[in-house]
């Protein structure tokens, strides 16, 4: 065109390029400025799609593709689609395209986008040889960073609200009292637990001060320690009284200053958490502490007890408390200690017997256990009982304590957890004072026995130096001078020395305890005893009574009383057994024996010249100790000699 214009002169060309030009220029500006217009409105449009508040996050980004398809050039074959990982949105009648143009990024949370926008025809004109007009590349770019930064908003917000949601609940649920006050002391904020507490509603409390709610002197304390931190700015932890409904408690506060955006302090936080049942329970272990020494230094098991019932006060505040111990040879749980608070309870504490009673259950499963109404228990001892609660606190083999209130369900878990840390140091004092006790014992039988074989060795040596010294002279004689007397002598001497070595025996035999006793007639023995030696023309009488004792050895007591009878009383003797209070006594009709020889008649060697050892009396009295019994020695009726023995004994009649 232009060789055409410039052959109709170059004057008419250069006016009409330059109007062409500027046409050219001006419908390209007015293009632009309409394509930057549609993608100003369409990033304004999708921005606004965003941030509606109401709307959903999918019906979000599904209008999202679609408003972007319809925003591109050529919009009857214009499709878009948006992937967050797994996840796809598509405009309507989406189809792959043809031409497409994808941009990607990646969340903060990780989520990676895909957004893609293309047509779906290929017969798309170009411009500048790029079907994508630059502002269309600016959209997509655009409207990815919009939905990447909408998403990443999302995620914040959501998290700020899970850790709002926590913090409520955490607030509202907390058993710890949480506040808030400003510099001069007023409240900004408290929690439900404040609210409760203190049964004040959080509206009426904002503003107020401590002084205006609580007591002047605990109010004054709280307020000190506030000062603190913001006199301070620092944090402070302390115990504080707390005054609840009347009853003093402790709480331990953390209190932190609160800072404002300049680093100055703007008020104090507190958190108050209520340690009242752990300062009560360290109480009672430095109580149980100081106790425990008292305990392990009880000489008595009357004692341990005595000191676990005012332990047990003072320890566990157990007001009505009694340890009642086991006493194997009557079966039962006897009480042996209590306080003032049992007997103004019920009075005097009972004796348990097997399947009886709660306490005898619990003493033979040995747990301990708290019952909040024994009323509902089949096992109770006495319904007319005023206890409602009871604690039991087994002692192993040793027997039980056991505390009770007229209050149901008056102890818990913690009573059984620090009674259960008590009884086991009682149970250790009762088997320390246990195994003394029978160390002791044991001591004291090795040192009777060894006096009794130090005995034995000397009367050996003494008794049987004489007769043997006989015989051996006898028997020198005999070999010199064939004397037939003289074996006469040998063979009395070697009865001597048989007779003492068969009463040294019985001596050295009878002077242990056997525990092995029952329930033994004693005029049944008695005969049984006189039928055993030589009674020559004497006369036995008896009565009948019965004593608890070892049959064996009553009857060697009595053989050799009998045989000292009849020994010093005569072949006419009469000797006599009958009852007595709490024993029994042998009375013979012979000569009696002297008063000033009645203190020494049951040492060994006394002997009033008949052909005895000497010893028969000292095997009475071994027997008698060994028994326990207490021996008397007196004139019978007759003027013969009279014994009585005090032992357990019932007028029962023999078999």
């Amino acid at each position: 065109m232009t060789d055409y214009l410039q052959k109709r002169g170059s004057e008419q060309y250069d006016r009409l390029a330059t109007r062409i030009g500027h046409a050219v220029a001006q419908y390209r500006t007015e293009h632009e400025l309409r394509e930057r217009v549609k993608e100003l409105t369409a990033i304004q449009t999708i921005s606004d799609l965003l941030t509606d508040s109401d709307g959903q996050l999918a019906g979000q980004l599904q209008q999202v593709v679609t408003y972007l398809s319809q925003s591109l050039q050529f919009t009857e074959a214009a499709v878009a689609s948006l992937s967050i990982d797994e996840t796809e949105f598509t405009s309507p009648e989406y189809e792959p395209p043809v031409h497409q143009l994808s941009v990607q990024d990646v969340t903060t949370a990780g989520n990676e986008l895909t957004l893609i926008i293309g047509y779906t025809i290929d017969s798309v004109s170009e411009t500048d040889g790029d079907v994508f007009l630059p502002e269309e590349r600016e959209l997509i770019t655009t409207v990815l960073q919009l939905v990447t930064a909408y998403l990443d908003r999302r995620h914040v917000l959501s998290d700020l609200q899970e850790a709002e949601r926590r913090l409520n609940l955490i607030l509202d649920n907390t058993t710890a009292v949480m506040y808030l006050k400003d510099t001069e002391g007023r409240y900004v904020f408290v929690n439900a637990e404040y609210e409760r507490l203190f049964n004040v509603d959080s509206e009426e409390l904002i503003g107020q001060y401590d002084a205006d709610i609580h007591p002047p002197d605990m109010a004054e304390t709280v307020q000190a320690n506030d000062r603190r931190v913001l006199e301070t700015g620092e944090p402070i932890e302390t115990e504080e009284q707390i005054t609840v409904d009347g009853d003093e408690r402790t709480y331990l506060s953390l209190k932190v200053p609160v800072l404002d955006a300049a680093g100055e302090v703007e008020g104090v936080f507190g958190v108050s958490t209520e340690i009242t049942e752990r300062k009560e329970r360290e109480r009672q272990l430095e109580a149980l502490n100081r106790e425990i020494p008292r305990l392990l230094s009880a000489e008595t098991i009357e004692e341990v007890a005595e000191l676990g019932v005012v332990a047990a006060h003072e320890i566990l505040d157990l007001q009505a408390n009694a340890i009642h111990l086991y006493d194997a040879e009557n079966e039962e749980l006897a009480p042996v200690a209590y306080t003032d608070g049992v007997l103004e309870l019920i009075g005097d504490p009972p004796t348990f017997r097997d399947g009886q009673s709660i306490a005898w259950r619990v003493f033979a499963d040995g747990n301990a256990t708290a019952i909040d109404d024994i009323q509902t228990d089949t096992d109770i001892y006495n319904p007319e009982s005023p206890i409602r609660s009871e604690l039991y606190l087994p002692l192993g083999e040793y027997g039980i304590l056991m505390a009770g209130s007229p209050t149901p369900s008056k102890f818990d878990s913690q009573d059984v957890t620090v009674g259960e840390l008590l009884t086991a140091h009682l149970t250790t004092a009762l088997s320390q004072v246990t195994t003394e006790q029978e160390l002791r014992e044991r001591e004291a039988e090795l040192e009777a026995q060894n006096e009794r074989l130090e005995q034995f060795a000397s009367m050996v040596s003494h008794d049987l130096r004489n007769p043997l010294s006989v015989a051996s002279g006898n028997l020198e004689l005999y070999r010199e001078t064939g004397e037939e007397s003289r074996l006469e002598t040998i063979d009395t001497a070697l009865t001597r020395i048989q007779e003492l070595i068969t009463d040294l025996t019985s001596l050295a035999r009878y002077g242990i305890p056997d525990e092995n006793h029952e329930l033994v007639s004693v005029s049944e023995v008695a005969r049984d005893a006189w039928e055993l030696i030589d009674t020559r023309s004497a006369t036995l009488s008896t009565e009948p009574c019965t004593v608890t004792g070892d049959a064996s050895q009553i009857t060697t007591l009595f053989e050799n009383l009998f045989r000292n009878a009849v020994g010093h009383g005569g072949p006419d003797v009469t000797v006599r057994v009958g009852p007595l209070e709490n024993g029994f006594y042998v009375e013979d009709t012979g000569d009696g024996i002297p008063p000033d020889e009645r203190d020494t008649v049951f040492d060994h060697g006394y002997t009033t010249g008949y052909s005895g050892s000497g010893i028969g009396l000292t095997i009475v009295s071994r027997i008698a100790q060994a028994h326990s019994w207490d021996v008397t020695l007196t004139d019978s009726t007759e003027g013969g000699a009279r014994f009585e023995f005090r032992a357990t004994c019932s007028d029962d009649p023999d078999n």
